[in-house]
């Protein structure tokens, strides 16, 4: 058969449009997987999936037998801020905040906007005096630097409540979450723009229920 010219340069372009077919179809996957995963404003990992990571490297933790901490980490008084300065500029402090705690983390921590303004981060291999210590340079990794946004600035600072799993088969995650949830209250009972871990937090939370009674 005479060789075909245009038949081949159709054929090429037939082919060459299923190639850019399957990368949109890849691309959009992609993209779908993303949105699944991840929080729309921060770019963070959303709720579900931090709570998923956390849950993994909990069961990697027991194998191993290595400590996992995890730090529950609140912006102070933002709702003051979306009160007086508008809930764009919350929304942009909401990024900046995220942004710098990201840049601060080591390459195989987790960290997901666990709620409106807080965040949960998950250190594998951290134990409590070094999750403590990373708590503290997050603190002023945040609190050192004003937000500048839409002709605003915003000096913000975040409470941080610390809980580390030393992984001998008894931690779940709700447990774990309930005792940064418990250092988080202790931050922001004394003080605010502090970090506290969950075993001091206990002793003076039981302390004040039972001078109250």
């Amino acid at each position: 058969k005479p060789f075909d010219e245009s038949e081949l340069k159709a054929r090429l372009m037939v082919g060459k449009r299923i190639l850019d077919l399957q990368d949109e179809l890849v691309q959009a996957r992609e993209a779908m997987r993303h949105a699944a995963t991840h929080d729309s404003l921060t770019e963070l990992l959303n709720r579900g999936e931090i709570l998923e990571m956390l849950q993994r490297e909990l069961e990697r933790a027991r194998r191993e037998r290595k400590p996992v901490s995890i730090i529950l980490a609140d912006i102070d008084h933002f709702k003051q801020v979306n009160d007086t300065l508008g809930h764009l500029f919350g929304d942009q402090a909401l990024q900046e905040i995220a942004r710098r705690l990201r840049s601060s983390l080591r390459v195989y921590d987790w960290i997901g906007r666990y709620g409106g303004e807080e965040f949960l981060l998950v250190l594998p291999g951290c134990d409590l005096e070094n999750a403590m210590a990373r708590g503290n340079e997050l603190r002023e990794v945040v609190a050192g630097t004003p937000v500048v946004a839409l002709d605003a600035e915003k000096s913000i600072t975040v409470s941080m409540g610390v809980a580390v799993s030393e992984c001998v088969g008894k931690d779940e995650v709700e447990s774990l979450l309930s005792r940064a949830d418990a250092g988080l209250y202790a931050a922001k009972e004394h003080g605010r723009n502090r970090v506290e871990h969950s075993v001091k937090a206990f002793k003076k939370r039981g302390a004040a229920q039972a001078h109250k009674k």
